[in-house]
């Protein structure tokens, strides 16, 4: 297993196939109340701790994505939940009302993984003409990503079709660039939506 710090609520483990087989766990066994799903997860915790001091109390909320990265491997993204007491919510609330903030992104790029070609294909005729901004097609192990160049001028429609068809994943272009394929360059939906 691979883990990264990528703050300090949030780290991202890398779980090969070497890594679930040497604990005789599928990814099927990723069910919720698996008893070996919360052995291995407890394990990844543990090693979480020793290796970059990612530390998580017994009453720590925590959210948990994962999402294959390869077809043998993957990636699983942990993050601890912030408890906010009424008083303190009802303020941040009104603070990012008055901010007119809604979701700002962390970085410039956003990628989303698409299980089947059929996938990207029907989303991308939903939102032809919808974003006009450069996307980027990618083909690693047996899934694709979408990546947007411009996702600040993804509309709220757009937005909805990607939670239909894909699912966000925390990659950077860069590592699609270097372990997969380049499908597409720039005009992914239009080309993609046209077939």
């Amino acid at each position: 297993m691979k883990f990264k710090r990528l703050s300090e609520d949030k780290i991202q483990i890398i779980v090969s196939s070497e890594d679930l087989e040497k604990r005789n766990v599928k990814k099927w066994d990723f069910m919720p109340n698996s008893p070996k799903a919360q052995e291995f997860f407890q394990e990844m915790l543990d090693q979480a701790y020793e290796e970059c001091g990612f530390e998580v109390d017994a009453d720590t909320q925590l959210m948990v994505e994962a999402y294959p990265m390869t077809s043998d491997s993957l990636v699983i993204t942990v993050t601890k939940v912030r408890q906010l007491d009424k008083d303190e919510y009802d303020d941040e609330l009104l603070d990012d009302l008055e901010d007119e903030e809604i979701a700002e992104l962390e970085s410039d790029e956003l990628v989303y993984l698409f299980r089947d070609f059929e996938d990207v294909t029907q989303f991308c005729k939903q939102v032809n003409g919808d974003y006009r901004d450069g996307s980027n097609m990618y083909k690693l192990g047996d899934v694709y990503y979408l990546t947007f160049l411009e996702p600040d001028n993804l509309s709220d429609h757009a937005l909805g079709m990607l939670g239909e068809y894909g699912n966000i994943v925390h990659l950077a272009e860069a590592y699609l660039a270097e372990h997969g394929k380049l499908m597409i360059k720039d005009k992914a939906i239009e080309v993609m939506a046209n077939l």
